[in-house]
């Protein structure tokens, strides 16, 4: 979608600030914010770093699990209950992460 209409905002120095603060703590352009906001959007902080390494880690730990089920399924040769069980601890561990960031856990 092109945006080619423009419109003239003015704000006092602290309401740019403002805006500015809180759309950087959104991971978003002033504009981008802005118009989140217009269209009803729920804006959040963006997670730190830290956060994104942290369910970046727990995901590939998860398909690490995964692929050995697949091996112990086609095999036999592991315990499949019990990987599976790791597999399911690990998919609410990421779900539980996910919750606590948006806020619901």
């Amino acid at each position: 979608m092109k945006r080619n209409c423009g419109v003239l905002l003015r704000f006092t120095q602290e309401e740019k600030d403002a805006l500015t603060e809180k759309a950087q703590k959104a991971g978003l352009s002033r504009e981008r914010f802005c118009r989140n906001i217009l269209n009803g959007a729920e804006v959040k902080e963006a997670p730190p770093a830290e956060y994104c390494e942290l369910l970046r880690e727990v995901r590939r730990i998860g398909y690490n699990i995964n692929q050995l089920l697949k091996i112990a399924n086609a095999r036999g040769l592991l315990d499949a209950p019990l990987i599976r069980k790791a597999l399911e601890e690990n998919r609410a561990t990421e779900r539980m992460l996910w919750r606590v960031f948006q806020g619901d856990g």
